[in-house]
């Protein structure tokens, strides 16, 4: 079982909160609900097996925005620049006094894999990748006197891509910390906490893992989403439930798609081929309003 790793596991929500959106040019209405039986996981940034100083100079930058509050104002700008490029809102943000260039040096480069469709923590504008994890890392290296260079890769090979770098290299792409994961690469420090949802129509929402029985469901490659999925379908998903108890739950789901990116997953999904996506919540949120 690969079990999502926490600072501090915390029980799941046991009350479902709904989402709800118009397609444009369908009378259809899509939502992204909490399930009850999925926990929460946080993403850090994959660094090297054992390359300390990489890991002190990121947690130094993550560490500082998490106390200060300049990540959830990344995490809000991101999000709202996003649904602006998308044309779902007619006025652009403000940054206000956050960073959105960065001065980088000379002193060498640190190569940022990462998959840019992840909105607010990577996404395309114009040619360029951008969002919180670019942010992150775009300020660790100015601090180095360093550049970045991203790299656009599938989301289920950047542990590895980071691990056979030859260079300064890290993941960014909204990673969770996992058990697997952590046998190929260190994390930094914890930058933002998520909770899975259940993407459906909203004629036909799930609130639970368990309702997913005999439905098509579509999950990222790789993703935490992926791995619960099929753990329920085999062996059981484990989780912890109100009490702090370790639950086990078995599902037997009719057949999992797994997709490269989750704008593939959705397409699917509003064309009637899976049922549901497992996903976490903030760029579900995020992707249907870019998608729409």
């Amino acid at each position: 079982m690969k079990k999502i790793i926490s600072l501090s596991l915390v029980a799941v929500m046991l009350v479902a909160l709904v989402f709800c959106f118009a397609s444009c040019g369908k009378d259809k209405e899509y939502v992204a609900v909490d399930a009850s039986d999925l926990l929460k996981e946080d993403f850090g940034i994959a660094i090297k097996k054992g390359d300390t100083a990489m890991k002190t100079a990121v947690d130094e930058v993550v560490n500082e925005w998490v106390a200060n509050g300049t990540m959830q104002k990344y995490l809000d700008y991101y999000t709202d620049l996003a649904d602006y490029e998308a044309g779902a809102k007619d006025t652009a943000p403000e940054a206000g006094d956050l960073k959105t260039s960065w001065n980088f040096g000379s002193n060498g480069k640190i190569t940022v894999y990462t998959e840019s469709g992840f909105a607010p923590f990577e996404f395309l504008s114009g040619d360029d990748i951008i969002g919180v994890d670019i942010a992150i890392m775009s300020e660790v290296a100015e601090r180095q006197g360093k550049t970045i260079e991203v790299k656009d890769v599938l989301f289920d090979t950047i542990p590895t891509c980071v691990q056979t770098s030859t260079g300064d290299a890290v993941g960014a792409a909204g990673l969770t910390i996992n058990e697997e994961r952590l046998a190929a690469v260190d994390f930094s420090a914890v930058y933002y906490s998520s909770t899975l949802v259940i993407v459906s129509l909203k004629d036909n929402s799930y609130d639970s893992l368990a309702d997913l029985k005999g439905l098509k469901v579509g999950v990222q490659e790789g993703t935490s989403g992926d791995l619960i999925a099929t753990d329920a379908k085999a062996d059981g998903h484990k989780y912890v439930n109100e009490d702090g108890q370790e639950v086990t739950i078995k599902v037997e789901i009719a057949e999992i798609s797994r997709y490269k990116q989750y704008s593939l997953a959705f397409a699917d999904l509003k064309n009637g081929r899976i049922d549901a996506i497992v996903m976490d919540k903030l760029p579900a949120l995020t992707m249907l309003n870019l998608i729409g």
